[in-house]
């Protein structure tokens, strides 16, 4: 009986996981850039100044539609393959768990340096969801999908009864700004950040990161990644990401229920990160789970059908890189994001770029990032916050150079 849990190998890597992640990676970036460049934080009368309102108006609707909630949920169902893979080859090992839960625990230790700088990050919700996953470890795989399921719209359970406690009553926040607080006004947020004074700028970070917490409550994140943790595990156990994504049935299925439930929802209008006040907002976050997770499930069995039919083309490579280090180009986007936008670092583009210029940066840190990562590999082994995160998981120095 083994009682060291091992780390994987490279023959145990599964190619098209790494190019579904370095594929998560790119939306992911596009989404996050409106935080760091500010445009998420201008008054709209800011925007409107700017010009290009018209450009811009179509770029927001194709996130909103195509990118939005779909490259994170693709990222939190890998979380979930990560986890049954090593689960899986340590199911007698008794030391799993713990091993596991330490590994977590360094992720939610990356992750609060990372939150320091940026109130968007993701990975301290992963960790701490990840404690609570290898806590569930026992349940049968056959119910992950019953479970996950559960978990995913658990929610929206919780938003009717919030809607029938407390939400009535709370204060109308007028939508002065694509995100808004009730204690701080769009102008007051830019200016924080605009300030070029290092306490200021990341004071007012630290007060993003205090709401973004708080809109857990309303939206149910928690639930919903850890549902998306056992629906991915669920799908690596039932060969999806090597058989059943390649069904030109499912993507047919898939792309049609994410299409038809994504437009219904966007031309209803509502929120799923606010408490709704009324049934229609219910309905709203119904339709747009099943347009959320039946449009990101279309994009794996597509770019399934594309490694299949262009296994050794460049961009297959590029992206298969670009994800095997998925740590460190996520926390890479925050690094150069500051670096273009925030004034107290360096270039100081906070609140003054339209949004299609925004997507052209974003543009280039993602050719930068890729070229990183592919001259990366021809030299070591692992993503350099990923053998760092490794060495400190196992608690010992592994080789990081490849072997000549």
């Amino acid at each position: 009986m083994s009682t060291t849990s091992k780390p994987t190998s490279a023959k145990d890597r599964v190619v098209f996981l790494d190019v579904l992640r370095g594929f998560a990676l790119t939306g992911i970036l596009f989404a996050n850039i409106l935080s760091w460049s500010g445009i998420k934080f201008l008054p709209f009368e800011s925007i409107i100044e700017l010009g290009n309102v018209q450009v811009d108006s179509i770029l927001y609707k194709i996130l909103t539609f195509l990118v939005d909630t779909k490259f994170y949920t693709i990222f939190s169902i890998l979380f979930g393959v990560g986890f049954y893979m090593q689960l899986s080859r340590n199911l007698d090992n008794p030391s799993f768990a713990g091993f596991y839960f330490k590994r977590q625990l360094l992720l939610l230790l990356i992750g609060s340096i990372h939150t320091f700088f940026w109130s968007g990050d993701i990975l301290m919700l992963y960790a701490l969801m990840g404690m609570i996953l290898i806590g569930l470890r026992r349940i049968p795989v056959q119910k992950f999908l019953a479970v996950g399921a559960g978990l995913y719209f658990f929610p929206i359970v919780l938003d009717i009864i919030y809607m029938y406690s407390f939400a009535q009553d709370l204060p109308v926040i007028e939508k002065a700004a694509l995100k808004t607080y009730s204690d701080m006004s769009p102008e007051a947020v830019v200016a924080g950040f605009q300030s070029g004074e290092f306490f200021k700028t990341f004071s007012t970070n630290w007060h993003n990161v205090f709401w973004r917490w708080y809109d857990f409550i309303p939206s149910g994140r928690p639930f919903k990644v850890l549902g998306l943790f056992f629906f991915g595990s669920y799908l690596y156990h039932k060969e999806f990401f090597t058989k059943g994504a390649l069904k030109t049935k499912n993507l047919l299925t898939f792309l049609i229920i994410g299409i038809v439930f994504t437009t219904i929802t966007i031309n209803m209008k509502g929120s799923v990160a606010s408490f709704s006040r009324d049934w229609n907002n219910v309905l709203y976050r119904v339709l747009h789970e099943f347009g959320q997770i039946g449009l990101s499930l279309s994009y794996i069995c597509i770019l399934a059908k594309f490694v299949e039919r262009f296994t050794n083309s460049k961009v297959v490579e590029w992206l298969k890189n670009y994800g095997r280090m998925s740590l460190t180009s996520y926390v890479g986007h925050t690094v150069m994001g500051i670096l273009v936008f925030y004034p107290v670092i360096a270039f100081g583009y906070f609140g003054k770029l339209t949004l299609e210029t925004i997507y052209y940066v974003a543009w280039i840190i993602l050719v930068i990032q890729i070229a990183f990562s592919t001259i990366w590999f021809k030299y070591f082994k692992f993503g350099p916050v990923e053998w760092l995160w490794r060495c400190a998981s196992y608690g010992k120095w592994f080789p990081i150079l490849k072997d000549k």
